[in-house]
C-alpha cells in the first residue's frame, strides 16, 4: 500500500517497543443481539416440521402403514436388546440434562439458563400440541400394544416425543454460550436418543422427527426474542490483530453508530503510537450470515441480482479494499484504505484513515447545503463513468468533513463493470434517500448539478421500490406514510382519491423528467415474481382441481335451460351487479374517510375475482387493503376497515340466518356442523399465552408491542370510533352487511322459480343460510362444491324435485359465482392500469 501520513507499515520494528505495550482498549460491555444464525435455524426447523407433519395430516392412512412397517422392523429385534436400548436412552435422558445444567452453573452462565428454561417449556408445549392435534392419528394401530410389559428404568414410552422436544430446544437455546465441541456433543446425544428410541419402538418415527424440529423452532424463537451473544471477535482479539498486521497500536475504542446496519460489522477508532488516527471495521461470522440473508432476498426478488459469490469475512474486506482503491483512482472522493487482515476466529478487519467527519444522515435537512450534495453527486458521477456500482449508496455511507468535503464509504457490495440496472439503481437510491431530507425538487437539482442530465436521466426506470431493496426502501416508505398521515390529520371526513397516496418516487420521476428534458421512461422489469404471477399460479391450480369437475355438470345445465322460464333466469342476472353494490356500500361504511363509489365498485368486482381463486376470501381482503392504502389511508386504519368488513359480514349472516330459521319455524334441514372445536381450544390458548409471555418479558418483544402493536391498535380504534359517531357510515355499513346475504337469497329464489319451484321465500332463505354456514367451514374458494351440495340437499328436503333443484342451483351458481370470474378479471386489469391497487 502507499504510505499514509503518520503510518509506516513496513517498518514494524521501528515501533516495536511501543507496540509491545498493552494498548488501551475502550469497548462497551457485550450486549445480546438477534443473530442471523438463529433466524436461519428457525426457518429450516419450521420447514422440517411442516414436511414432517404434512404427511400425517394429508395422507393419514399411508403414514400409518409406513410407520407400521418401521415398527415391524423394530419389533424384529430381540426383546432383551430393545429393553437394553430403552434403558440406555432413559439413563442418558436423565443424566445429560443434569450435567448440561451443571456446566452452565459452573461457568456462571445465568443468561444462558434464562433462555434454556423457557425454551424447554415452549418446546414441550408445542410438541404436545403438535402430537395431539396432528400426529396422534397417524400412529400405527399396534403401537401401544408393543409397549405393554416393556421398559428400562421406567415405562418404555419414556422419554416421549414431548421430552425429546424440550431437550432439543434447550440445546439450541444454550448453543451460543457453549463452545463447538460441547454444542456438538449435546446435539449428538439428543439425536442419538431419538434414533435409539425409534429403533426400540419406544417412540413413533414421525413424532421423533417432529420433536427435533420443534426443538429447533422453540429454541431459535426464544433466542430471537431474548437475544444472544454476537458471533464477533472480542475487542482484545481485534487489538492483537491490528498489532499483528504491523500497526503500532496505542488505543482502540469501539464507536457505536445509530446508522450502522446489521451485517456491516463493528467499527473501532484506533490511534497509533505516532498519533495517527485510523478507522477499523471488523467483520465476523455473524455479519457473513446476515449478508447471506441479504443475497438470498435479492436472489428471490430480483431477476438480475448481480451479486458476487458469497464471501468469507476475509474475502469481504479484501474486496472492499480493492473497490476503495479503484474508486479512488476514478477521481471520486472515498475513504483512504490502509490494510485488510484476518482476525482469529473466522473474522477479518479493514483499516482506513480516520478523519473528523460526520455521516450525511446525521445532518438535518437545513444543514445539507447544496455544496455538500453537489460534491457527493460529483463523486458518484466519477463512479458511474467508470461503471463502478456502489450498491449501498445512502446518506449514512457518506462522510462529510468540516470543510464540507465529502467521502464515500462502505464499498462492501460494490461491483466493477456493473450492469446498467445496478448503476441506475445507485442514482435512484441516493436520490430517493436524500429527498427524504431536503425534498424532491432540491435533491433533483443538486443531482443534476453533479451528474449532468444524461446520467441523471438513467435513473428514471429505477425509481421504484424494488430498486431500493433494503433500508432505503423502508426509509422512503416511512416518509410517504408520514406525508399521508399529515394529509389526513384533522380531516377525518376527508374525501380520498384512489391511487392518490403521496409517493416520493412518483414525485422524483416528474422532477427528473422536468429537470433533464428526457421522455418519461417505463419502469424497468426487476421483479422475479410479482403478486399477480403468484395469484395466477394459485388460481390455475385451484381451477384445475376445483373448477374443472364442475364442468362435468355442464350438459345437465344446458338440458335444464331448454325447459326453464327464461324471464326468471334473466331476472337472476342483475344479482351479480347488485351484490357488488352492497359490497361497495359495506366498504364505504367501514372507513371514516369518504370513498368514491365508482372506483370502489370496480375494486369490489376485482376482489370478487380474487375470492374465486383464494380460500376464505384472502385475495379479496388483500386487494381491499391495498386499495385503501393507495388512497392514502394509514395501514392500521385500512386493516381495521378490512377486519370490520369481515366481522360485519359474519354478524349479518348470523342475524339473517336466525331470522329465516325463526320465520320458517324450522331448523336447518338436519344439517349439523361437526367442528371439533374443543380439541383445539386448549392448545390454542396455551400457545397464545406462551407467545404473549415471550413478547411481554423480552426487550425485543416489548419493543415490538410498543412500536408496532400499540400504534396499530390506536389507528384501528380511531377508525371504529369515527364510524360509530357517523350515522351515515353506520347506515352504509348495515345496508351493505345485510344486503349481501339477502340479495343472494333473492337470486336463489328466482332460480328456483325459473324451474317451476314454488317454495316460499322464507324457506329458500333458510336453505341458503344453512348451506352457507356449512360451506363457510370448507377451506375452498367460495365454498365451491360444499355450497352446491348443501343447497341441493336443502331444496330436495323441502319437497322440490331432485332434477329441478339441481338445475336451479347450477344456474344460480353460474350467474352469481362464475360470471364474476371474467367480469372480475377485467375489473382487476382496469384498476391496476388506473393505479388504484
Amino acid at each position: 500500500m502507499s504510505e499514509r501520513p503518520g503510518i509506516n507499515l513496513p517498518s514494524v520494528a521501528a515501533g516495536g517497543a511501543q507496540a509491545a505495550a498493552a494498548p488501551l482498549i475502550d469497548a462497551p460491555p457485550p450486549r445480546d443481539v438477534r443473530r442471523a444464525a438463529d433466524l436461519s435455524r428457525l426457518l429450516v426447523s419450521s420447514a422440517l416440521l411442516v414436511v414432517t407433519v404434512l404427511p400425517a395430516v394429508a395422507t393419514r392412512a399411508s403414514t400409518r402403514r409406513m410407520q407400521q412397517g418401521l415398527l415391524d422392523a423394530a419389533t424384529a429385534l430381540a426383546p432383551g436388546l430393545r429393553d437394553g436400548l430403552v434403558g440406555t436412552v432413559q439413563v442418558v435422558a436423565v443424566v445429560a440434562p443434569v450435567l448440561a445444567l451443571g456446566v452452565l452453573v459452573a461457568r456462571r452462565r445465568g443468561d444462558a439458563i434464562l433462555r434454556v428454561v423457557p425454551a424447554a417449556a415452549l418446546g414441550a408445549l408445542v410438541a404436545w400440541s403438535v402430537t395431539h392435534l396432528a400426529l396422534m392419528r397417524g400412529r400405527p394401530d399396534l403401537w401401544p400394544q408393543v409397549l405393554v410389559g416393556r421398559g428400562g428404568l421406567v415405562h418404555a414410552g419414556w422419554p416421549s416425543a414431548v421430552y425429546l422436544a424440550a431437550c432439543a430446544a434447550a440445546v439450541v437455546a444454550a448453543g451460543p454460550w457453549l463452545d463447538t465441541r460441547l454444542r456438538r456433543t449435546w446435539w449428538t446425544l439428543t439425536v442419538v436418543c431419538a434414533g435409539l428410541s425409534v429403533a426400540a419402538a419406544a417412540v413413533v418415527p414421525l413424532e421423533a422427527a417432529a420433536a427435533l424440529a420443534v426443538g429447533g423452532v422453540a429454541g431459535s424463537a426464544v433466542l430471537l426474542l431474548a437475544g444472544g451473544p454476537a458471533e464477533r471477535p472480542a475487542p482484545q482479539v481485534v487489538a492483537d490483530a491490528v498489532v499483528a498486521c504491523g500497526i503500532p497500536l496505542a488505543a482502540l475504542r469501539e464507536t457505536p453508530s445509530p446508522d450502522r446496519r446489521p451485517g456491516e460489522g463493528v467499527r473501532y477508532a484506533a490511534e497509533t503510537t505516532t498519533g495517527a488516527r485510523l478507522a477499523v471495521q471488523v467483520l465476523g461470522p455473524e455479519d457473513r450470515n446476515r449478508d447471506l440473508f441479504h443475497r438470498l432476498a435479492r436472489l428471490t426478488m430480483l431477476r438480475h441480482p448481480a451479486d458476487t459469490a458469497a464471501l468469507s469475512p476475509l474475502a469481504a474486506v479484501e474486496h472492499e479494499l480493492l473497490m476503495l482503491v479503484f474508486a479512488g483512482r476514478t477521481g471520486a472522493r472515498v475513504a483512504e484504505p490502509v490494510i485488510a487482515y484476518p482476525v482469529p476466529g473466522g473474522g477479518a478487519l479493514l483499516v482506513t484513515v480516520e478523519r473528523a467527519a460526520r455521516p450525511l444522515s446525521a445532518f438535518p435537512g437545513e444543514e445539507m447545503t447544496d455544496q455538500v450534495l453537489t460534491g457527493v453527486w460529483t463523486s458518484v458521477a466519477r463512479l458511474q463513468e467508470h461503471r463502478l456500482a456502489h450498491r449501498a449508496l445512502r446518506p449514512e455511507h457518506i462522510l462529510v468533513e468540516p470543510d464540507d468535503a465529502s467521502r464515500l464509504t462502505a464499498f462492501a457490495r460494490a461491483q466493477l463493470g456493473a450492469r446498467p440496472d445496478a448503476l441506475g439503481s445507485d442514482i435512484a437510491e441516493l436520490l430517493a434517500t436524500t429527498s427524504t431530507h431536503v425534498g424532491a425538487h432540491r435533491a433533483t437539482q443538486c443531482a443534476l448539478a453533479g451528474l449532468g442530465p444524461r446520467l441523471l436521466a438513467t435513473a428514471l426506470p429505477y425509481l421504484q421500490p424494488l430498486a431500493l431493496l433494503g433500508p432505503a426502501r423502508r426509509e422512503v416508505a416511512r416518509y410517504d406514510q408520514a406525508r399521508a398521515r399529515a394529509a389526513g390529520t384533522g380531516a377525518k371526513r376527508r374525501t380520498v382519491r384512489p391511487g392518490g397516496r403521496p409517493s416520493l418516487l412518483r414525485d422524483l420521476s416528474a422532477e427528473v423528467v422536468g429537470a433533464t428534458g428526457a421522455e418519461p421512461a417505463p419502469l424497468a422489469h426487476l421483479a422475479r415474481f410479482t403478486w399477480k404471477s403468484v395469484f395466477g399460479l394459485v388460481g390455475a391450480f385451484l381451477v384445475l382441481h376445483l373448477a374443472l369437475p364442475q364442468f362435468a355438470n355442464a350438459p345437465a345445465v344446458l338440458t335444464a335451460l331448454r325447459d326453464a322460464n327464461w324471464w326468471w333466469v334473466l331476472a337472476v342476472l342483475p344479482v351479480t351487479f347488485v351484490s357488488q353494490a352492497f359490497s361497495t356500500s359495506l366498504q364505504m361504511g367501514t372507513i371514516p374517510a369518504r370513498l368514491p363509489f365508482g372506483p370502489t365498485y370496480e375494486v369490489q368486482f376485482a376482489s370478487s375475482f380474487l375470492n374465486r381463486i383464494t380460500p376464505s376470501n384472502v385475495g379479496g381482503m388483500a386487494l381491499n387493503l391495498r386499495y385503501l392504502q393507495k388512497t392514502g389511508i394509514e395501514t392500521g386504519a385500512a386493516t381495521a376497515s378490512v377486519g370490520l368488513q369481515s366481522l360485519a359480514g359474519a354478524v349479518s349472516n348470523a342475524v339473517v340466518a336466525a331470522g329465516f330459521f325463526a320465520w320458517t319455524g324450522r331448523h336447518h334441514a338436519g344439517v349439523h356442523l361437526h367442528l371439533p372445536a374443543g380439541r383445539y381450544v386448549l392448545p390454542a390458548v396455551a400457545l397464545t399465552l406462551a407467545a404473549g409471555c415471550l413478547l411481554g418479558v423480552t426487550p425485543p418483544g416489548r419493543r415490538f408491542l410498543r412500536e408496532k402493536v400499540w400504534p396499530f391498535l390506536h389507528a384501528a380504534t380511531s377508525t371504529v370510533t369515527g364510524i360509530a359517531s357517523d350515522p351515515a357510515k353506520l347506515a352504509l355499513l348495515v345496508a351493505g352487511a345485510l344486503g349481501l346475504p339477502l340479495i343472494q337469497v333473492v337470486g336463489l329464489a328466482l332460480s328456483v322459480h325459473a324451474f317451476g319451484g314454488d317454495l316460499p321465500f322464507a324457506q329458500v332463505g333458510a336453505v341458503y343460510m344453512a348451506a352457507r354456514l356449512v360451506a363457510n367451514a370448507a377451506p375452498v374458494p367460495g365454498g365451491l362444491g360444499a355450497l352446491e351440495a348443501g343447497l341441493i340437499a336443502g331444496l330436495t328436503a323441502l319437497g322440490l324435485a331432485a332434477g329441478a333443484a339441481t338445475s336451479a342451483v347450477l344456474v344460480y351458481r353460474l350467474l352469481t359465482f362464475w360470471l364474476n370470474v371474467p367480469l372480475g378479471a377485467l375489473a382487476l386489469g382496469f384498476v391496476q392500469r388506473k393505479g388504484y391497487v
